[in-house]
């Protein structure tokens, strides 16, 4: 297919923070390779940094071979099972679930209901009398511009491959990675096409199971470095997200306010399960990235995209939101202010490593894209939620920015432990709008006016919208197919270093400065429960 790209490396002190090592963008490319290749050598670039901390995860991942991965994806598909199973008996018997000791999970996970606090149904009921009611998730399938597809060379590409929803999210996560070369990053992006599974594209679009296939079992790509783990780990997790799927449609009339109630070890597990793009981890971990922290990155990935939708799969049918499967929620079956607000810390706190240390990291990268993601994939509309949610935002920023591993900031009943410490002041910027980090980077390349621009977008603008408090339909479109636009230009003009760190970066920002997750998970509860009882995605007819 059409991928034509030329990255640009930026100067060596682009970025304040570093790092300075950061592996080549087509890392099969190069004569010396091809050469090494026609005899079948595989390139290896030495070994990355193994960090410190990521405890529990390192138990669990092991090596992270695809042996290791394919274990934890039975044991997420075993503790879903077990829980899809207490649902339909309880169906079947008419008994309501009730909230079981903790001593139960020794023997497996369990069901719980759960209810907003007096005070959020009453500030929900009170915003919806005012007309300020969340529309339901939309269902990410308006296809890209062409003038987004023309700068991804992405004209020719399958229909299912160039929606918002797909070409913004794993399309574009690929593209910031990088691949051995062109057509593997392309192949990559087709294999990582098991995520929209999730959101029924194999229905829509019924060329997809055979281009996936295609992609898993792809010869070229299978002999470069990592794209053999590749294929097979996004094959295990295609497995356990079609049986999730399969459980959800039996059940699916009986899940509205029900949330799973984890151990912290199950929730892990869970957690890179339910990532669904295993695939992309196999290949990092193959290649030589710290496994720990590769797992640590997709189990972020839950939080980092359950945070909008917390309001919304409390009514909707999602037992698994990792928000609001913390035992302190699932212990009491309330939904409070005070606990969501302590469990998003939590949660920022197990990012912040991720979007400012090891930003240039494969799968880091992939999480910093959520934030873009959930603006532009027609799916969540970020700006409708933050606005709606933004009067119960916090207005300042965290001082001190502060980060924390999963297994400090919960304990082994998955019960917060208000832990955090301070984020290391090389990665900790000053708060600001437009912070000391971003206008180091902006200060280096200073002939390139799109970065500014790119930051508008990011940050600027939508805090503008969003402060301004009035609901703008045709302002939200704007914003958002121009954060769109921009993207593609960056991609095109080679500039991906700087626009995935500046997105990360914004991500950061949108979790410990703004607070724009924050507001977008206050206003998810405003939803209107028109998906109560149903999937939010499109089914088989």
């Amino acid at each position: 297919m059409g991928l034509k790209i030329k990255v640009k490396v930026p100067k060596k002190d682009a970025f304040r923070s570093g790092p300075f090592d950061i592996p080549p963008y087509f890392w099969g490319s190069g004569f010396r390779n091809r050469a090494m290749k026609l005899v079948g050598w595989k390139p290896r670039y030495g070994s990355f940094p193994v960090y410190t901390g990521y405890s529990e995860v390192r138990e669990l991942i092991g090596d992270g071979t695809v042996v290791e991965l394919a274990s934890l994806s039975a044991r997420a598909k075993g503790i879903v099972a077990a829980l899809f199973r207490e649902i339909r008996d309880a169906s079947e018997t008419k008994f309501p679930v009730e909230v079981k000791p903790l001593s139960a999970l020794v023997s497996g996970p369990t069901v719980v209901q759960l209810q907003l606090s007096s005070n959020l149904e009453r500030w929900k009921q009170e915003q919806h009398s005012m007309g300020k009611v969340l529309p339901p998730k939309g269902a990410g399938l308006v296809q890209a511009s062409e003038k987004a597809l023309k700068a991804f060379g992405a004209g020719d590409w399958p229909e299912a491959l160039k929606t918002n929803n797909a070409l913004f999210g794993c399309g574009l996560a690929d593209c910031v990675i990088g691949a051995a070369d062109a057509p593997t990053m392309f192949s990559n992006y087709v294999t990582d096409m098991v995520f929209y599974y999730e959101h029924g594209y194999n229905y829509i679009f019924p060329s997809l199971e055979p281009l996936l296939q295609r992609g898993l079992v792809d010869p070229r790509a299978m002999g470069t470095v990592g794209g053999y783990e590749r294929r097979n780990a996004a094959a295990i997790g295609k497995q356990y997200v079609q049986s999730k799927i399969a459980l959800e449609k039996q059940t699916k009339t009986h899940l509205s306010n029900r949330s799973a109630r984890l151990s912290r070890r199950m929730a892990q597990i869970i957690c890179l399960s339910e990532s669904s793009l295993v695939g992309m981890a196999g290949e990092a971990m193959a290649r030589g990235f710290d496994p720990a922290a590769v797992m640590s990155d997709l189990v972020f990935s839950s939080p980092g995209t359950d945070v909008v939708d917390v309001g919304s799969d409390l009514v909707n049918s999602e037992i698994l939101n990792s928000f609001l499967n913390v035992t302190d929620i699932t212990d009491t079956g309330i939904v409070s202010e005070d606990v969501l607000r302590r469990v998003y810390d939590s949660y920022a706190a197990t990012g912040a490593r991720m979007l400012t240390q090891r930003w240039h990291e494969p799968v880091a990268r992939m999480c910093a894209l959520l934030y873009t993601w959930h603006i532009v994939n027609d799916r969540h509309m970020f700006f409708r939620r933050a606005i709606l949610g933004w009067p119960k935002a916090r207005k300042t920023p965290a001082q001190p920015q502060f980060e924390a591993d999963f297994d400090e900031v919960f304990d082994k009943d998955y019960r917060m432990t208000s832990f955090s410490r301070p984020l290391d002041p090389r990665y900790a910027c000053n708060g600001e709008e437009t912070c000391d980090h971003v206008r180091h980077l902006l200060n280096h390349n200073s002939g390139k006016p799109m970065l500014r621009e790119l930051w508008w977008s990011l940050v600027t603008g939508p805090l503008e919208y969003v402060k301004g408090g009035q609901i703008d339909e045709q302002r939200e479109y704007d914003l958002t197919e121009g954060l769109r636009l921009r993207i593609a230009e960056h991609f095109s003009q080679g500039m991906v270093l700087e626009m995935v760190w500046l997105i990360g970066h914004a991500n950061h920002h949108a979790w410990q400065v703004n607070y724009l997750f924050e507001a977008a998970m206050f206003g998810s509860i405003l939803d209107g429960g028109t998906l109560a009882g149903k999937l939010d995605r499109q089914e088989e007819d």
